[in-house]
C-alpha cells in the first residue's frame, strides 16, 4: 500500500497499486478533487504531481490532448485518468481553475 496525499485537502489514504485514482476520490470525497466528465475531456480533476510521478500510469493520447488545451506542463495530470502503478508515496495537488 501506497500514501496518497491530496492538497489543498491535506487528505491523505493507503492506496493498493492498480488502482485508479478516480475511485479513490470517489470512496474519499474528503481528497476534494472535483470531477465532471470522468473520461479525459473536461479538464476539470487537473491536479499538480507534487511528487511520485513515476508510481503513477502513463498518460495516454487522449489525458494529452487535455492537458495540451489548457496549456499544462509536464507535472500535470488528470486524476480521472491516474493509476497508482507501482507501490510508493504520491503528492498531488488540485489545479484551480482560472
Amino acid at each position: 500500500m501506497a500514501k496518497v496525499r491530496f492538497e489543498p485537502a491535506g487528505y491523505e489514504v493507503e492506496v493498493a497499486p492498480g488502482t485508479a485514482l478516480v475511485d479513490v476520490c470517489d470512496d474519499h470525497p474528503e481528497a476534494e478533487v472535483p470531477f465532471s466528465c470522468r473520461s479525459a475531456s473536461c479538464g476539470t480533476c487537473r491536479c499538480r504531481v507534487v511528487s511520485g510521478m513515476e508510481f503513477l500510469s502513463k498518460a495516454e493520447d487522449d489525458e494529452l490532448d487535455v492537458l495540451e488545451v489548457f496549456g499544462d506542463g509536464p507535472d500535470v495530470r488528470l486524476c480521472c485518468q491516474m493509476v497508482l502503478a507501482k507501490d510508493g508515496p504520491v503528492h498531488l495537488e488540485v489545479v484551480e481553475p482560472e
